[in-house]
């Protein structure tokens, strides 16, 4: 073999190795970037999961988890795309749809509650009902839903981003009510009240609840109609469970809510239904000694 032939060879096994390092390299790549897709696309997953689960006890009607539900049955078809042979995925692609026939039924029994019990969870919902509004505005971009339908989901969940604030304030005034601390109860209605006033949500509801909130602190009222609120757990006109104990425990703070009220900082009228359980439980004490 010349010299010549030797390089001829030579040249061509290099540039075969090169070839198939280069073909190696990009198999890796390319698994890399599957299996990295996979990973985001998982962790988007969970994300929406979660949120159909929170806007199924959000929303009045069922239409809008169930849009985002349809978000997930694509996102796992495009995920069996990349791993045809992951049972798993196709598992939970049944589910999925399993669970968008459940969602369609508008008259399953279920709990709709607003009333956020910690900061964390109020965040949680407000971050869901915001994110949904962004997906369904990709879904109006895609020509799944129309405008009109776009601008009603919209409305419905901005509403519930308010309503998130606006219940979870009047509940922890009720809570507070109940133990007979007024002026703890009357901050959180003010900030429910605030709240109202500040938005601008074109819901006829607002009004009606920005009225029966000044009746609240104004005592013409202890809650809201239960139309406007449903959550009525902490409902001091509900609130049989108020033991002597409790009342007696409070005792001390009488005095301080009269001054209170004489003093203009809260309605009189406000504080005359613990006044009365204190009258109450003095003569008890008396007829008993």
């Amino acid at each position: 073999m010349t010299a010549f032939s030797s390089l001829i060879l030579f040249i061509i096994i290099a540039s075969i190795s090169m070839a198939v390092v280069a073909y190696m390299n990009f198999k890796v790549e390319k698994d890399y970037k599957r299996r990295e897709k996979l990973r985001l696309y998982k962790a988007r997953l969970e994300d929406l999961e979660d949120m159909v689960i929170v806007l199924d006890t959000l929303c009045d009607s069922r239409a809008i988890p169930r849009l985002v539900n349809d978000e997930i049955i694509e996102l796992y078809h495009e995920m069996i795309e990349l791993d045809p042979k992951a049972s798993y995925l196709q598992a939970g692609q049944a589910i999925a749809q399993t669970r968008s026939q459940e969602l369609a039924n508008e008259n399953a029994d279920r709990a709709v509650s607003r009333l956020c019990r910690s900061d964390s969870q109020m965040a949680k919902m407000k971050h869901y009902a915001n994110q949904s509004i962004k997906l369904l505005n990709q879904q109006h971009t895609k020509g799944k839903i129309s405008i009109a339908e776009s601008q009603a989901f919209t409305q419905e969940l901005q509403w519930i981003v308010l309503q998130t604030d606006v219940i979870s304030f009047i509940a922890h005034g009720h809570k507070a009510y109940i133990k007979h601390d007024v002026l703890t109860a009357n901050a959180f209605y003010k900030k429910a009240q605030t709240a109202l006033l500040r938005s601008n949500h074109p819901d006829e509801r607002r009004p009606r609840m920005i009225k029966q909130v000044a009746d609240i602190l104004f005592g013409r009222r202890k809650s809201l109609d239960e139309d406007l609120m449903p959550e009525t757990e902490f409902n001091p006109d509900l609130a049989h469970n108020i033991s002597q104990t409790q009342i007696n425990d409070s005792a001390g703070s009488f005095e301080d809510l009269a001054n209170a009220a004489a003093n203009g900082d809260i309605n009189p009228e406000f504080i005359q239904p613990f006044m009365g359980s204190q009258q109450s439980s003095q003569s008890s004490s008396a007829l008993n000694q």
